[in-house]
């Protein structure tokens, strides 16, 4: 498989993804419609970026487009994670009058997620969405490629992927938390509840920007796992696990500001509540130095560099294979162009009670 061909099927698949749920969306009777669209835009948008030296693509599909839309639709995502994990797992184990309070939380946000959601009604209905949108449709059916995309795939990739990985291994968050000894750092596993809370609270911006950098990371090896076998699978598992345990902390932050802009002294008057959000934030941080201690050890970064280093194909990728264009295409040139592959809604929100919101779609799923 070329570089081209890889690029053009993994756009095509997450394109694909995305568009299908845009009427389930706009239905708005299961949160999980949203969720699988947005995750659809993250990927599309990774495969944009992992792949952008080997394609010429139209302006209106370009990354930055397809980042503001994921974007908006986020944030109207973000209000169904706290409705969810409200709702479900803080609500029933309250006392009757945080019940109230919380009850009271969960009607100001139903309110905020009725304006958010007429705001992606008419992101969806806008002309930058559709131009998007059909933009990457016609690329896909008639790619312009550079040069590198006549390239074998395992000759490029390892250039493209190493330097994202490198980043990840320099980000300053691995530090937090962490003391020096005579073999290297290592994580602090002696710190009390105290001040676990207030180093939390002083670098959770910069955990949160660890946790973003290990995500795309993530996409992006998913992207091209295939044409190692299954010697990235390990990894990719460690990075989704220590991404959930990461948005564990930020839940926590985003949960307790949430309560407390709707509720006067919020501490005193939920301390239940607040109670069960430390305990949510210390099991998570004891899982993240899991993994924290587990990439700080230098022979764990290595593997993986050498990994990707030696491409090993042995199959063209089947989801990649069943998405190229059943026809061919004509390929628009744009420098060397090497061969292309053979290949009504609702207005209105129903009531909360009448949508699903099972934890298990809305509780930092699996991206």
């Amino acid at each position: 498989m070329t570089f081209g061909e890889l690029a053009q099927g993994a756009i095509t698949k997450y394109l694909k993804q995305t568009v299908t749920y845009e009427k389930p969306v706009l239905a708005d009777t299961d949160p999980e419609n949203l969720h699988q669209m947005r995750v659809g835009l993250r990927r599309l948008r990774t495969a944009l970026q992992v792949f952008a030296v080997g394609v010429e693509l139209p302006k209106a599909g370009r990354e930055p487009k397809v980042a503001a839309i994921g974007r908006q639709l986020g944030e109207l995502r973000d209000l169904d994670v706290i409705e969810a994990t409200l709702r479900d797992r803080f609500l029933p184990d309250l006392p009757d009058a945080e019940q109230q309070h919380l009850t009271t939380v969960l009607t100001h946000l139903d309110e905020q997620r009725h304006r958010s959601f007429r705001a992606v009604q008419k992101l969806l209905d806008s002309s930058r969405y559709q131009q998007m949108k059909q933009s990457l449709k016609e690329w896909t059916k008639s790619p312009s490629y550079s040069a590198l995309a006549s390239l074998p795939a395992e000759q490029v990739v390892p250039d493209l992927v190493l330097p994202l990985v490198s980043q990840l291994w320099l980000h300053p968050g691995w530090l937090v938390g962490t003391k020096a000894t005579r073999t290297g750092l290592r994580a602090n596993t002696r710190l009390d509840l105290a001040n676990t809370d207030a180093l939390i609270a002083e670098q959770g911006t910069l955990l949160h920007s660890l946790r973003k950098q290990v995500k795309r990371v993530r996409y992006q090896l998913r992207l091209i796992s295939h044409l190692y076998n299954d010697a990235l699978d390990t990894d990719i598992q460690r990075f989704s696990d220590m991404q959930d345990t990461l948005g564990h902390l930020q839940d926590s932050h985003v949960l307790e500001q949430f309560v407390s802009q709707h509720i006067d002294e919020a501490k005193a008057q939920m301390p239940t509540f607040f109670a069960l959000l430390a305990d949510l934030r210390h099991r998570a941080w004891k899982q993240w130095q899991t993994h924290q201690q587990y990439y700080l050890k230098p022979e764990h970064r290595q593997q993986l560099r050498l990994t990707l280093l030696h491409p090993r194909p042995t199959t063209p990728n089947p989801e990649v294979v069943a998405n190229q264009p059943s026809t061919k295409s004509s390929t628009k040139a744009v420098k060397t162009t090497p061969k292309p592959p053979t290949t009504k809604r609702s207005s209105t929100r129903p009531t909360t009670s009448s949508r699903t919101t099972k934890s298990s779609n809305t509780n930092r799923p699996k991206e």
